[in-house]
């Protein structure tokens, strides 16, 4: 092996090196927790597989390619669902596209490996790579397929005599990579495209190698045409809402159905706004971005641009010619949706957008030195050129390194739209084994934010309930005292703020986001309630229970806080709840978001409050019995709730025009939203009694 070779290969295994572990480092802490859509991945896509059922084509989550989802299903049958396991999948198909990214631009330019050792690092290094290769969703599968086909493409193109098995691997790696992510479409049209280029100007290659062309293409069109045909069988009218077979695509497509009604603006808007997203401004999305982020510095962006001008005045060379279409197939689909410049939408582009800079500084290096002929002036043009080259890779690696490690997680939307609360409040009860029962109060309650906050947890001896502070608060069963921990963001309701005044024992600031409280027990008899409505400043009188629901909730009673019932006033009902057996609830488990069609992804239990008022002139209830003003809701995830836990909850009444109150009543229920169906107020026996409660306001 001769030394140039030896560098080589040490060069493109330490970027290799490099790349693995920047896409390995810290994950539990980059991304900083949960996106809704990995969680949708495992546990509602990923887990089909799990279950024995193998669909070409996912409904629901707007519709999804297989692919990722299969082989993240047999990750997940190896080593569970943790950290690593939800990821490591992302971070070996980001690592081979680097692999893939030398071996095509060698393929592509032989003479100079410094194009390809280039174009590899700073891809490595890169944000956007980054950002896809740590977090558990499908488009990062897609880039390795694009550079697999290509180079396999290429060596067809190079060899003196093409084979069928050659072409057929071509057809075989381009239809796998439709089976990614839905921009992979774009590939045959690429193929395409530059065989009608062939035809016109490189006639000699065309004429040797369009049958293997065709081939190719009709086996890739004869292996997609399976999912092809339930894609088109699931197309539904509600795709514009995200729902069914490529609902995303109807979704995001405004521009498009905008040019579709005669107005080009949106499109030419996001065509120039796109074409910015290396230079000037860039994804404005906090998920996978800094919004407005460019994906290079000046530097990169010129470097990228200048790429492309000498791929356009070397056009007639078949392989720089290849790159244009590559870039603009893959900006295209940024053209046509929202948003603009989306380092997700635009997948496809994203190796060639560091193949061109990498070209640009090889042209400028060999420019340089043909240049210059005294020995003196040929080594300044040499340390002018690698000084570039490093100017170009470290400005922009330490750029990028940073902004993904440090500035972006450390943002507040990201640590919401990541749920970073909910990892920190998982390591704080791993690390206190003796806490077995907490009440954790954030506005993120929802199903994915639940198994989030269990994935987290690596112990199953803690139980945890989860309440929105903005309406809720939760003791656990035990007559000892409550820990509950809340995120500092949004602040509780004034009404629960007091009642943590009241109850709290002591609290504690944990890390820079959350607060602990330690809260004494609450009863459930008169006095309790009475001592909470007095606390929000209540009327004396209480409406007492218990009322016994058929699902095992038992409503001790409520109470109306302050309020003169004015018009532009708002009347706040207080009701306080204990679990008084086990919990009797219509299944729920996890549903795509969008879920497939015909497919509820609601909740199964709400709260029903119907206030309605007197006429004072009559007495009798407005509306004849209908509520004026509703608030509906359940503040309290019922999945987390164990027996003997009590909590409370608050409904807010804002009053109108419509509303006459000197006294006024609230009717109180429980019902499944599916179904509309009440669950019924019982007696000691079980016996149905009604279908709801009434809390009575007295006049002045």
């Amino acid at each position: 092996m001769t030394n140039s070779r030896v560098v080589r290969w040490t060069l493109i295994i330490a970027v290799l090196l490099i790349a693995w572990g920047l896409r390995l480092v810290a994950l539990e802490e980059v991304p900083p927790g949960w996106r809704d859509d990995e969680l949708i991945n495992v546990h509602t896509l990923s887990s089909k597989v799990l279950e024995g059922q193998f669909p070409l084509y996912y409904l629901g989550a707007s519709g999804h390619e297989p692919l990722y989802h299969h082989l993240h299903a047999g990750v997940h049958a190896l080593f569970g669902f943790n950290v690593l396991s939800g990821h490591i999948l992302s971070v070996m198909f980001g690592t081979l596209s680097i692999a893939l990214t030398y071996s095509l631009v060698r393929r592509l330019f032989p003479r100079d490996p410094t194009t390809a050792i280039v174009a590899s690092l700073t891809l490595a290094v890169s944000f956007w790579s980054l950002m896809y290769s740590r977090t558990g969703i499908r488009h990062i599968s897609l880039p390795p397929f694009v550079l697999a086909t290509s180079y396999a493409f290429w060596r067809q193109m190079d060899a003196e005599g093409p084979t069928p098995w050659g072409w057929g691997l071509v057809g075989l790696l381009l239809a796998t990579s439709i089976y990614t992510y839905t921009a992979s479409r774009l590939l045959p049209v690429l193929i395409i495209v530059f065989a009608g280029y062939l035809a016109l100007f490189h006639r000699h290659w065309f004429q040797n190698r369009w049958m293997g062309i065709g081939v190719a293409l009709l086996m890739t069109a004869v292996l997609v045409a399976p999912m092809a045909v339930v894609i088109a069988r699931s197309r539904t009218a509600l795709a514009i809402e995200g729902i069914g077979a490529d609902a995303r695509v109807a979704e995001l497509a405004e521009p498009l159905r905008a040019l579709g009604a005669g107005d080009p603006g949106p499109v030419i808007r996001s065509t120039v706004k796109t074409l910015g997203m290396f230079h000037a401004s860039g994804d404005p999305e906090w998920l996978y971005n800094i919004p407005g982020r460019p994906v290079f510095n000046l530097l990169g962006g010129m470097l990228l641009w200048g790429g492309v001008l000498l791929c356009l005045y070397r056009w007639r060379e078949p392989r720089y010619f290849f790159l244009l279409p590559w870039l603009g197939l893959g900006l295209s689909p940024a053209f046509i949706s929202v948003p603009p410049a989306s380092l997700g939408h635009t997948i496809v582009a994203q190796p060639v957008a560091f193949i061109l800079p990498a070209l640009a500084l090889t042209e400028i290096g060999h420019g340089l030195r043909s240049h210059t002929s005294p020995v003196r002036r040929r080594w300044l043009a040499v340390l002018g050129s690698w000084a570039l080259v490093l100017a170009f890779v470290v400005t922009n690696g330490v750029r990028d390194i940073e902004g993904y490690f440090r500035t972006w997680p450390a943002e507040e939307m990201v640590r919401i739209l990541y749920r970073a609360d909910y990892r920190e409040i998982a390591g704080y009860l791993d690390s206190r084994p003796a806490l077995e029962d907490v009440a954790v109060g954030s506005p993120l309650m929802g199903p994915w934010d639940r198994l989030a906050l269990t994935v987290d947890t690596r112990r199953e001896d803690v139980a945890i309930r989860l309440f929105d502070p903005r309406r809720a608060l939760v003791w656990t069963a035990d007559d000892d005292l409550t820990t509950a921990i809340l995120t500092l963001w949004p602040d509780p309701a004034p009404e629960i703020e007091e009642a943590l005044d009241h109850h709290h024992v002591s609290s504690e600031s944990l890390l820079r986001y959350l607060k602990r409280h330690e809260l004494s027990p609450v009863g459930s008899g008169p006095a309790v309630l009475g001592d909470l409505c007095r606390l929000g400043g209540g009327d004396a009188a209480v409406e007492h229970g218990p009322h016994r629901f058929g699902n095992g909730l038992e409503l001790t009673g409520g109470c109306w806080l302050a309020s003169n019932g004015s018009v532009g006033s708002e009347m706040v009902l207080l009701t306080l709840w204990v679990v008084a057996g086990r919990l009797d609830l219509p299944p729920m488990p996890p549903i795509a978001n969008p879920p497939p069609p015909g497919t509820y992804a609601g909740p199964r239990l709400a709260a029903f409050a119907h206030l309605e008022a007197s006429d004072p002139a009559d007495g009798e209830t407005q509306g004849q019995g209908e509520a004026v003003v509703a608030d509906d809701g359940f503040w309290v995830d019922p999945l987390t709730l164990r027996s003997g836990d009590r909590f409370i909850q608050i409904h807010r009444f804002g009053i109108g025009e419509e509303v006459v109150a000197p006294s006024s009543r609230v009717k109180l229920g429980l019902y499944d939203p599916k179904t509309g169906e009440r669950w019924p107020v019982v007696d000691s026996e079980g016996t149905p009694t009604s279908d709801h409660v009434v809390i009575l306001r007295a006049g002045p």
